[in-house]
C-alpha cells in the first residue's frame, strides 16, 4: 500500500452518495483524488474530530517543550559568573 501525506485539500465536492476530495502533497506524485462513501465518512466524523483535536494538542505541547528546552540551552550557554570579578 502506498502512503501519501496530504498537505492541502484543493477541491471538495459531492455527488450522489460520494464525497470527492482532491488534494496535493509535498511532491507532485503525491497529488491524489480521494472518494469516500458519504455515509461511512459521516459515521467517522466524531472520531476524526477528536483525533484532529488530539493531534493539534500534541503538536502544541511539542512546540512548548521544544522552546522551553531551547531557553534552558541558551541560558546555560550564556550563563556568566555573578558577583565581583576576582583580582
Amino acid at each position: 500500500m502506498k502512503e501519501i501525506f496530504i498537505l492541502k485539500t484543493i477541491s471538495l465536492h459531492s455527488t450522489r452518495g460520494v464525497v470527492h476530495m482532491e488534494s496535493i502533497g509535498y511532491e507532485p506524485e503525491e497529488n491524489a483524488m480521494i472518494e469516500y462513501d458519504a455515509r461511512a465518512l459521516m459515521e467517522d466524523l466524531p472520531s476524526l474530530y477528536r483525533m484532529c483535536k488530539q493531534a493539534i494538542k500534541q503538536d502544541e505541547e511539542y512546540e512548548q517543550t521544544k522552546y522551553r528546552e531551547f531557553e534552558k540551552e541558551l541560558a546555560q550557554d550564556f550563563k556568566r559568573k555573578r558577583g565581583r570579578p576576582t583580582r
